[in-house]
């Protein structure tokens, strides 16, 4: 209430959008969007920084000019409170149009174009499945996943696997990726250089990550061609479970969520 009594104090030709708790890349990335496209329409917007934002801004350049510290943020600067989700809707939130000129600007001069094999997969596990409540609302078939996805691409004769528990990947998937490549390796846990696999592969599979989405974006707009199959599937939410952030031209995949028999190899409609 005293936040929301002081803000209405705040006139300024300024808008900075607080950065919620916990969050990291895959979600100030959609922040970063929302100041972009705002600013670019002649409403100056820009991300409180937090710390952890620092590697990512040294590798993308670009962000520095949406970014504020708590030291260049004014008392007069508007604020604005809500985040996460109520930013991330493809379509509603943000147009294909905005969000491709803001990794066109922000993101895309960073990543190296060479691509980092045939297939990229990228695997999240971490907090989702180290701890009990986030299993309950994130967990899916992720084996299940992988099986099918590798069944609607092309052949690989290489796979990359990027994740944040390679040694998981080795042990559970390892098996099923040599079936079918001669070659699958895995990149060291490094989430810049993650980053930058996954978002110049030419065909990626990803997961309910906002990680993963935002590969798939700045891919599209590498590549022409670029194929990107996702999981319909984001989390166990109250509001529904599909992924609200995914581009509706990308193959996403039904099932492996245990709300229904998943289908594998078979992609959803697509636009």
């Amino acid at each position: 209430m005293t936040a929301a009594i002081v803000d209405r104090f705040r006139r300024g030709d300024r808008t900075v959008i607080a950065t919620p708790a916990g969050m990291r890349f895959g979600n100030w990335a959609y922040l970063w969007l929302t100041a972009h496209q705002r600013t670019r329409a002649g409403d100056p917007t820009f991300v409180l920084e937090v710390p952890g934002m620092a590697p990512w801004i040294d590798r993308f350049p670009a962000l520095a000019a949406l970014t504020v510290s708590k030291d260049e943020l004014h008392f007069h600067d508007r604020r604005e409170w809500r985040g996460g989700a109520a930013l991330q809707r493809f379509g509603i939130d943000f147009t294909r149009e905005a969000l491709q000129s803001f990794v066109r600007d922000a993101l895309a001069p960073a990543v190296p174009a060479r691509e980092p094999a045939d297939v990229v997969v990228n695997i999240r596990r971490g907090d989702y499945y180290a701890f009990s409540g986030f299993r309950g609302m994130y967990g899916m078939d992720i084996e299940g996943y992988i099986r099918a996805a590798l069944a609607v691409v092309d052949p690989p004769a290489d796979i990359l696997v990027v994740s944040d528990d390679p040694a998981w990947c080795r042990e559970n998937l390892d098996g099923m990726l040599h079936d079918r490549a001669r070659v699958v390796s895995y990149a060291e846990r490094d989430p810049v250089g993650n980053f930058l696999a996954i978002a110049s592969a030419r065909t990626l599979i990803g997961m309910n990550s906002t990680f993963s989405y935002w590969g798939g974006y700045v891919a599209d707009v590498l590549h022409d061609d670029a194929r990107i199959v996702m999981p319909r599937f984001h989390a166990r939410l109250e509001n529904g479970w599909d992924a609200y952030q995914l581009d509706p031209r990308w193959a996403a995949l039904e099932g492996f969520d245990g709300r229904e028999p998943a289908t594998p190899g078979t992609p959803a409609d697509q636009e």
